[in-house]
């Protein structure tokens, strides 16, 4: 619903709450007995449920703020299911008008997000404190997409795009710093007799970033090891992250859940997307 359609419907909401107080107000009967009268409390308590209560938190509206409101909506239907004092009533009335204008309405003329925006939030705060470590977050489109995933609860999804993330930009800084770097790198690693390499037996001859793709990842991660880009406990971690993305792209048991997703984002962010070492110069971007 546009939101100048929607502050139109507040406002008209806000004044059938005033009219209700004022009705509640009128009478000298301490008791609201009559099932008609009661039936008007209960009307609007509900309206704010249904048409008011969801939309607001798709716009921004403080949780906290609608935890409120939901409270004193909760409690006239509760009034209104029986024989109550007019004195409850207004009470609950009250505390909805004292600041309803304020903190709905012109929060919705002045400060509402657009869903897309709110959206962003739904990924917990973690999150939000994880992707405010990454200075250029629309680098590129796999790491939007994970998050879209993410949001959707895709999480073998969102993890494949994650790693597709980190990947995409540890071959751009491989690019970068230049092939024949890479290239030397590996035939130094391979000729290692003893200490942490002497097992890697393969060396490149790369030219291009469309035949750095064709490497196989974990070998990546080893010659970035070998190029001091990680060290160790590093690269150990980012072929964690590779697995999981293996796990998350093949047939199988094993369960993905978010806080494997929040683990592999927070290993991603921290070793490769928000590592001044992986940082994209600007001449590179514009190209």
């Amino acid at each position: 619903m546009p939101c100048t359609n929607f502050v139109e419907k507040l406002k008209l909401f806000f004044q059938d709450l005033k009219n209700a107080k004022k009705k509640l107000a009128s009478s000298e009967i301490k008791g609201v007995n009559n099932q008609d009268e009661r039936a008007i409390y209960e009307d609007l308590a509900s309206r704010w449920f249904s048409e008011f209560s969801k939309p607001l938190n798709s716009y921004g509206v403080n949780k906290e703020i609608l935890i409120k409101y939901n409270d004193s909506f909760k409690s006239i239907l509760k009034l209104s299911s029986g024989l109550n004092r007019r004195s409850s009533y207004i009470k609950c009335f009250d505390l909805i008008l004292k600041n309803f204008n304020e903190e709905i309405i012109i929060f919705m003329q002045a400060d509402a997000l657009e869903p897309e925006e709110v959206n962003s939030l739904e990924l917990g705060p973690e999150v939000t404190d994880l992707l405010s470590k990454i200075s250029d977050k629309d680098e590129n489109e796999y790491l939007s997409e994970a998050l879209g995933c993410w949001k959707n609860s895709y999480l073998k999804g969102a993890t494949v795009l994650l790693w597709c993330c980190a990947i995409d930009r540890i071959h751009k800084v491989i690019e970068q710093i230049g092939f024949n770097v890479f290239n030397q790198t590996s035939v130094f690693m391979k000729s290692q007799s003893t200490g942490r390499f002497k097992r890697f037996s393969k060396e490149y001859a790369v030219q291009s970033l469309s035949e750095l793709r064709t490497v196989f990842d974990n070998d990546i991660l080893w010659v970035i090891e070998g190029m001091q880009l990680i060290d160790a406990n590093e690269r150990t971690r980012l072929a964690s992250c590779f697995e999981m993305r293996c796990h998350s792209g093949h047939p199988g048991a094993a369960p993905i859940t978010k806080y494997n997703v929040l683990s592999c984002f927070s290993d991603i962010v921290e070793i490769v997307l928000a590592n001044p070492k992986f940082a994209i110069n600007s001449q590179e971007k514009q190209n």
